[in-house]
């Protein structure tokens, strides 16, 4: 029997690699694991197949192409040698997870050609292209595609079923986890001394029990003891948490620290927390994943759409005042999980009638054990 090839970076190779090196394997962001994974967990006769192939081997040996995508829809990546691949292969292909990173549907003139083109050939091979949410739904049609269905992020179903969040007693919160975002780490100005996400790093280097690191080199380095780190980085992290000195942050973030290469581990760890809270949809999904009660705080249009679609608790960066962080009780009891089970049992429902019709036999099931 032939099998589907999946499109996604070598989670294998991943698990065996450390610092740096993982960092550019996961694609420069662990939470690519997710998607990934659940890719190869929900789909039956499955193998990577990468992001170049031989055409004429991948049409011997392959029935048909899935792409567990993220946030391809932008102004700095092109596609193209992907929608030439495809092409060639003359196979079905079939797209889940696509996202967009456009402020609004004015910079879809500004999406390469190479992407819009493979929008094109993604959906005349396919029922539909599966988004993450409304906002990339529009942006797909305005990119003159409209076979298109809001799906979410199928990472969320990769244990199979829905996630179920565990009850914890409100009162006996003493385990944080916190996954903030950060690309680049600038020197401290008054421009940014007040930035929330900078707040939340020094309050998770403070209160946390573990701070999550999905695309932060330094913080990598540092946990996989990188020598390359400079005597200037070191001052500017130190700066940037809020530290009295290198060695006390140097302590603080092998104390409290995480990196993954494997989501497994990830998940092992994040379940130790009584709760979760950051800017990272992935990392909240982990959590989900994990048991653990999460709260998303939504800081641009990707996490937004994703956090509205999936109805996964989350407040806007911009209403969230950091003193919440102190009253843990209070704001979980402005959280509602119950909308969240209700919205991902329908969401299961649609991402298991989308396999169907594109052909592609899936491990999903309810937990009455109906598949």
């Amino acid at each position: 029997m032939k099998k589907v090839g999946i499109v996604g970076i070598d989670l294998k190779c991943l698990s065996t690699l450390h610092g740096i090196d993982a960092l550019n394997a996961s694609g420069n962001n662990f939470g690519n694991m997710l998607f990934t994974n659940a890719a190869h967990e929900q789909i039956k006769f499955s193998e990577r197949i990468g992001f170049v192939w031989n055409v004429e081997e991948v049409k011997d040996n392959y029935s048909s192409i899935l792409i567990p995508a993220a946030n391809w829809l932008n102004a700095k990546n092109d596609w193209g040698d992907l929608a030439s691949l495809i092409e060639r292969t003359d196979l079905p292909c079939v797209i889940v997870g696509l996202g967009s990173q456009l402020d609004s549907l004015a910079d879809v003139k500004d999406i390469p050609f190479g992407t819009k083109r493979l929008l094109k050939v993604i959906s005349e091979r396919s029922k539909s292209l599966g988004v993450r949410g409304e906002f990339t739904a529009e942006v797909v049609r305005a990119c003159g595609v409209d076979n298109v269905e809001v799906l979410g992020c199928p990472s969320i179903f990769v244990s199979g079923t829905v996630p179920k969040i565990r009850e914890i007693d409100l009162s006996a919160i003493t385990r944080i986890g916190i996954g903030p975002t950060r690309y680049v780490l600038n020197a401290v100005n008054d421009r940014n001394r007040n930035d929330k996400q900078r707040q939340l790093y020094q309050f998770a280097i403070r209160e946390a029990s573990s701070i999550y690191f999905q695309s932060e080199s330094y913080e990598i380095k540092m946990l996989s003891r990188d020598v390359s780190i400079s005597d200037e980085e070191n001052e500017t992290a130190k700066e940037y948490y809020g530290c009295s000195s290198h060695n006390e942050l140097s302590n603080l973030l092998m104390l409290k620290g995480k990196y993954h290469t494997d989501l497994s581990h990830w998940i092992a760890d994040v379940r130790k927390d009584d709760i979760y809270i950051g800017t990272r949809i992935h990392g909240v999904i982990a959590a989900t994943i994990a048991g653990t009660p999460a709260i998303l705080i939504t800081h641009d249009n990707r996490t937004k759409e994703l956090a509205d679609y999936m109805a996964v608790p989350n407040v806007s960066i911009d209403d969230f005042e950091m003193s919440a962080l102190y009253d843990l009780p209070y704001l979980l009891s402005k959280m509602d999980y119950a909308k969240y089970l209700r919205r991902s049992d329908n969401n299961l429902k649609r991402l298991m009638s989308f396999y169907k019709l594109n052909g592609i036999e899936s491990n999903l099931y309810y937990d009455n054990g109906i598949k």
